[in-house]
């Protein structure tokens, strides 16, 4: 089963900063699932523990 951790970031501005910013976390491997006003939610997938 994949596990994940979450993150909760608040974006004020909108446009390309908004742009910018989710394109910072996606390369660290966030993923964009949710937003609501200026908050974003997202997620990313663990290491796999062995």
């Amino acid at each position: 089963m994949d596990r994940f951790e979450y993150k909760c970031i608040w974006i004020w501005g909108g446009g390309e900063t908004t742009s910018r910013i989710l394109n910072e976390y996606g390369r660290e491997g966030w993923e964009l699932v949710a937003t609501c006003l200026f908050w974003h939610y997202l997620k990313r997938k663990l290491p796999e523990s062995k």
